[in-house]
């Protein structure tokens, strides 16, 4: 009777469409480049340092503000595009460009967070190597930070539900 009721319930899930991610209302608020270095500190787990382009590249900062609509998915499902079509995954987040915080140097399994301005919270959370989720409540700011070769011309930022705004 169990393997029945299991058979069943299978059957049925994959009837189901798949759950498509909320829509995210968002606008890009910057975009900057920068040549050298980021500063990072936070005090809360004892690191600080500087997050340097990789030879050839530079940092591209991209900063959006959230709507209504809260946000938890995989900081990779932030991806930033180029007009070649090339895409960039972020290397770090923070909840303004001032508070970036370098994603592989999360602690594992272990939640970072702050409290921004318009006392929304972001939360990150380093699972592996390659998987960080990214949790925001709405009106947050978030800021992200990619290593880009020095000549690619940036478009747009796709967000997790598909969406992309462009930058200005």
């Amino acid at each position: 009777m169990r393997i029945l009721l299991l058979a069943a319930a299978a059957a049925f899930l994959q009837q189901q469409p798949p759950v498509a991610a909320p829509a995210l209302d968002a606008r890009v608020t910057r975009v900057t480049a920068v040549a050298s270095g980021v500063a990072f500190d936070n005090p809360a787990i004892q690191l600080k340092g500087v997050i340097a382009p990789t030879a050839g590249h530079r940092l591209q900062i991209v900063e959006i503000v959230l709507g209504q609509t809260p946000v938890y998915d995989e900081l990779a499902t932030f991806k930033l595009l180029a007009v070649t079509g090339e895409e960039f995954t972020p290397i770090a987040v923070g909840g303004r460009a001032d508070t970036l915080f370098p994603s592989a140097r999360l602690p594992l399994e272990q939640e970072v967070g702050q409290i921004l301005p318009s006392d929304a919270i972001l939360a990150v959370t380093r699972h592996g190597d390659v998987s960080v989720t990214l949790e925001a409540g709405p009106l947050a700011t978030l800021a992200f930070l990619y290593d880009v070769p020095k000549d690619a011309a940036v478009k747009s930022l796709r967000l997790p539900d598909g969406t992309q705004l462009p930058l200005k």
